[in-house]
């Protein structure tokens, strides 16, 4: 069974391809269900682009939905946490890394 995953942004025009750091969600049923990851991953929009990509849901701050999935390949699974508040943005911590690297 292929996993299908989901992520949040900002907005939906945040989101970009290629090779990027995420947090996401395991969608698949069963006992893992709603698990995240921290990762770095490979993202496209077409399944064309990304043949062996598996099902990349986004969705809003707020929890919509786009309407289009994305499809992902995991490069690497990265330590669970992103130093910064625990009641900070996780965005911000992000892009602050980002900045450091």
């Amino acid at each position: 069974m292929a996993k299908e995953w989901q992520t949040f942004v900002r907005k939906f025009e945040d989101m970009k391809e290629g090779e990027l750091e995420l947090f996401i969600k395991d969608l698949t049923p069963g006992p893992r269900k709603y698990d995240t990851k921290h990762v770095w991953a490979k993202v496209a929009r077409s399944k064309a682009a990304l043949p062996d990509g598996e099902t990349l849901w986004i969705r809003s701050e707020s929890g919509t939905r786009g309407p289009e999935p994305f499809y992902i390949s995991i490069i690497e699974v990265l330590p669970e946490w992103v130093e910064g508040r625990p009641w900070g943005n996780v965005f911000d911590a992000i892009e602050r890394k980002r900045k450091k690297s």
